[in-house]
């Protein structure tokens, strides 16, 4: 059999085993959410112990990652790098290592799996072609702990996941590739733009979808614009003003609006999968035809909204109490 055929017939061979472990590694990630947080918090508080020992004022850009040159050798332990507001021209970066090994199980099971189905072929699948595989896995679960992380650190402050680390106005945290393909997880701009940016992002958006996409609004008083069909995945309004705005039929999955006033609005037929209002004042606000799976709101404010049963059966509820 030569090599072509050889790598043909051992993906089709290992595929349907391939389509069992992304199954069972995306619920094992699920089972591994709080533990992921602990580590990303431990991280933290070496990256502020790295900080006072090389006395650099803050960071701004925070990528994790897991380098390919240990992922070759099964070693799973994740390089956070950090660098300030000069991100790849910073002089004195930060480096901190962690183990993630427990993340990783099912992910070790598969490799053992194509190294044993390898044999079969005498030499004609090597080393190589299983790196090729399990690098296009790596891609896979880069993206579901990404994710994850977005929905279980939205609450950083209050978890104070990085109360150890001085963070610069703005800043980022991104999973993935090192210096390649990475997901943002949480970006935070608390710098205060004018009415013209806005402005000028909407329009943009027209043409670049991906320019609202994790954008950051800060305490800025925004209304009378009608917005529809745009991607605003992410988006944040904290401490921000809307009133009589129009959202259409936009996907706003998991946008957040910490400490936000929204009056006369409307979200119809938008996707707010996964989104947090909890904080937030809502006065005459539509939500009619809008995706509210999992969207979190202020306990007092539900009975005001004029939700439909279905809505009301997928929400979730923040009590007063519990700010």
């Amino acid at each position: 059999m030569d090599r072509e055929r050889a790598i043909e017939r051992y993906q089709e061979e290992t595929a349907e085993r391939i389509r069992q472990y992304r199954d069972q590694m995306g619920q094992h990630l699920l089972e591994e959410a709080e533990q992921m947080e602990e580590m990303i918090k431990g991280a933290m508080i070496q990256l502020g112990e790295r900080l006072k020992e090389q006395q650099k004022e803050y960071v701004s850009f925070l990528y994790i990652s897991l380098l390919k040159v240990d992922f070759t050798k099964r070693n799973y332990q994740l390089l956070l790098h950090a660098m300030d507001h000069q991100w790849y021209l910073d002089e004195n970066p930060l480096e901190v290592y962690f183990d993630a090994g427990s993340l990783f199980a099912p992910l070790d099971e598969l490799w053992d799996y194509l190294k044993e189905e390898s044999r079969k072929y005498i030499g004609a699948i090597n080393q190589y072609d299983i790196w090729h595989i399990m690098f296009e896995e790596l891609r896979h679960v880069d993206a579901a702990i990404s994710r994850i992380l977005r929905y279980r650190l939205r609450d950083w402050e209050k978890k104070g996941v990085f109360s150890n680390v001085t963070l610069a106005p703005y800043w980022l945290l991104k999973w993935g590739e090192y210096r390649d393909q990475s997901e943002f997880i949480i970006q935070t701009d608390r710098v205060a733009k004018e009415k013209e940016v806005w402005k000028k992002e909407i329009q943009m958006a027209v043409h670049k979808p991906e320019t609202l996409v994790f954008s950051y609004w800060y305490q800025g008083s925004y209304e009378g614009d009608r917005l529809e069909k745009l991607d605003m995945k992410f988006v944040v309004f904290e401490e921000a003003t809307l009133e009589n705005m129009t959202f259409t039929a936009c996907d706003m999955e998991g946008s957040r609006f910490p400490n936000s006033r929204l009056a006369s609005c409307s979200f119809e037929g938008c996707n707010l999968w996964g989104a947090d209002f909890s904080g937030c004042t809502l006065e005459q606000v539509s939500f009619q035809g809008a995706e509210l799976t999992g969207a979190l709101f202020p306990a007092q404010s539900v009975p005001f909204l004029n939700l439909d049963p279905e809505q009301l059966q997928v929400i979730l509820l923040r009590r007063e109490e519990q700010e």
